[in-house]
C-alpha cells in the first residue's frame, strides 16, 4: 500500500537506511521510502534537506508544496527516469496535428461522459444528465465546436446550483481547486515516469505552463473531484480543514473503473498514460484507454490490486 504523508506543522524530515523519518515535538514517524506515493508539505516551517528531496524524487515520490492557504503550488518530479526518454519525447514531438486532435477528441468525449455519470450518481434528474451525455455525441476532431465548454456551462449549475460560478472565491471552488491540483500532480508524476515532456501538450499549448500535457490528460478525471465535493458538501465550511485536505490528497487511492475493472485511481492513471505511449508509438487513437467514473458508494471500496 503506497502512502501519502502530510507535513502540516514544523516537522523535520530526514532519510536513514532508506526510511523517511518525520520528527516533531510529538515524536518520530518512520515510513519506508519505497512505500511513499507522495509527500505534501503544507507548513513553510518544515525542514528538509536537498538530500531528502533528491532521495524521494529518485524513488518516484512526488513532493507537493503548498502556499499559506494550503493550496498546492509546486510539484517536484524526477527527470528522465524512463528507460527511453529520448524515444518517447521524439515521438511526442513528431505527432501530427491531426493525430493530436483525434486524441483530444477522445479525451473530451470521455470527460463529458464522466460528467454525465457524475450527475447521474449524485441524483440529478435523468433529463439533465442525459443532456450532458448527448453533448458528448457531437464532439468533433479537435473539439473545434468547443463542446467541452458547452457541457461545462450546463454541468456545473446542474451539479452545484444555478448560482455557482467557477470564478467565485468560495469553499466549493477551494475544494475543487485543491482536488484538481492533487489529480494534476498524480498525472504529471506518471507522465514524467514514462518519459514524456510535460510542456508539450495535445491541446493546452501555453508557453509558460510546464504541465500542458498533464492538463490535457487529467480532464476526464476532474469529475472524480466534482463528485467528492458534491457528496462531502455538508463537511465543507468556510475554509478547508485538515481532514478535508487529507481526504482530497487521498483521492488517488480511491476507486475508478478501467477496462471494466475496478482499481485504484493511481493505477488507472498509470494504465491511461501507458496506453498513451502505445497510441503514439503505433499512431492508433483507439489504443488510448481512459478511466470511467463509478458510483460514489463504490468509490471507497476495495480492490485486489
Amino acid at each position: 500500500m503506497w502512502r501519502t504523508i502530510i507535513i502540516s506543522s514544523g516537522e523535520r524530515l530526514n532519510i536513514k537506511d532508506n526510511w523517511l523519518i518525520v520528527s516533531s515535538q510529538k515524536g518520530e514517524t518512520k515510513v519506508p521510502v519505497d512505500d511513499l506515493y507522495s509527500v505534501v508539505i503544507e507548513n513553510r516551517s518544515a525542514m528538509l534537506s536537498v538530500s531528502v528531496l533528491t532521495t524521494l524524487t529518485q524513488a518516484g515520490t512526488h513532493i507537493i508544496l503548498c502556499d499559506a492557504n494550503h493550496l498546492p503550488t509546486t510539484i517536484s518530479l524526477p527527470l528522465n527516469n524512463h528507460y527511453r526518454p529520448y524515444s518517447v519525447v521524439k515521438k511526442q514531438i513528431e505527432m501530427s496535428q491531426v493525430f493530436r486532435d483525434c486524441l483530444w477528441q477522445k479525451i473530451v468525449v470521455r470527460k463529458i461522459k464522466n460528467q454525465s455519470l457524475c450527475l447521474k450518481y449524485v441524483g440529478v434528474e435523468t433529463k439533465r444528465y442525459k443532456e450532458i451525455e448527448d453533448i458528448s455525441l457531437n464532439v468533433k476532431v479537435g473539439d473545434i465546436t468547443n463542446r467541452e465548454a458547452v457541457a461545462a456551462k450546463k454541468y456545473f449549475p446542474y451539479l452545484f446550483g444555478v448560482t455557482f460560478r467557477r470564478s467565485d472565491d468560495d469553499i466549493t471552488n477551494s475544494a475543487l481547486n485543491y482536488g484538481y491540483a492533487i489529480i494534476r500532480s498524480s498525472v504529471a508524476k506518471t507522465l514524467a515516469g514514462y518519459g514524456f515532456n510535460g510542456a508539450i501538450g495535445l491541446h493546452h499549448i501555453s508557453e509558460t505552463n510546464p504541465f500542458n500535457l498533464a492538463d490535457d490528460i487529467m480532464e476526464p478525471l476532474r469529475p472524480i473531484v466534482d463528485m467528492w465535493v458534491d457528496q462531502e458538501c455538508e463537511n465543507l465550511f468556510e475554509t478547508l480543514t485538515y481532514h478535508n485536505r487529507r481526504d482530497l490528497i487521498d483521492l488517488p487511492n480511491q476507486i475508478i473503473c478501467m477496462n471494466n475493472k475496478k482499481m485504484k485511481i493511481r493505477y488507472a492513471i498509470d494504465i491511461y498514460v501507458k496506453s498513451l505511449v502505445s497510441a503514439i508509438n503505433k499512431n492508433k487513437v483507439e489504443l488510448l484507454e481512459i478511466p470511467m467514473l463509478i458510483p460514489f458508494d463504490e468509490f471507497f471500496g476495495e480492490t485486489n490490486d
